[in-house]
């Protein structure tokens, strides 16, 4: 008679620190997941947005990295969540406000931040401009976000009195 072969299967065997990686890095990959389809498209809890997009100078020539935010400006009774956008290297950029595309619409005040390019040396990189566009609250920079129009708002700071 012949003997049937029979396969034991054994899971790997990890120490506790091992588990507690695997638990945690597989936690994270859930939360990645079932966050991805909450950021695409506009949420229905959003203020009605617009498309917002334009070019950010500094003493006339395209600044080549950074950041744009548009801050709802209360004073001027507009309220929402802030729009923010990536300057590329052409200085050009495109407002999204959680996660849709455009900016609520209203008065905004402007804030634009960006660094010089960071190296080994120092990845902490300073700002190349000046402090004042470092907040909506002192930039000086404000914008009307307005329905059914081409809001090509472009942004031109200079590097004096900062």
């Amino acid at each position: 008679m012949a003997k049937s072969a029979r396969t034991t299967w054994r899971l790997p065997r990890f120490s506790w620190s091992e588990n507690a990686t695997v638990c945690l890095r597989s936690a994270a990959i859930a939360c990645v997941l079932l966050a991805l389809p909450a950021g695409c498209g506009s949420s229905p809890d959003l203020p009605p947005l617009a498309e917002v997009h334009g070019t950010v100078t500094l003493d006339g020539q395209a600044l080549p990295r950074g950041t744009v935010q548009f801050v709802p400006d209360t004073s001027r009774g507009n309220r929402g969540p802030a729009a923010v956008g990536e300057i590329g290297p052409d200085g050009r950029y495109r407002l999204r406000t959680a996660g849709a595309e455009g900016a609520v619409l209203g008065w905004h005040k402007v804030r634009v931040t960006a660094t010089e390019e960071p190296t080994a040396q120092f990845p902490d990189p300073p700002s190349i401009l000046p402090s004042k566009y470092n907040s909506a609250d002192t930039s000086g920079l404000t914008a009307e976000v307005k329905a059914d129009e081409d809001n090509r708002i472009d942004l031109a700071l200079e590097s004096v009195g900062g």
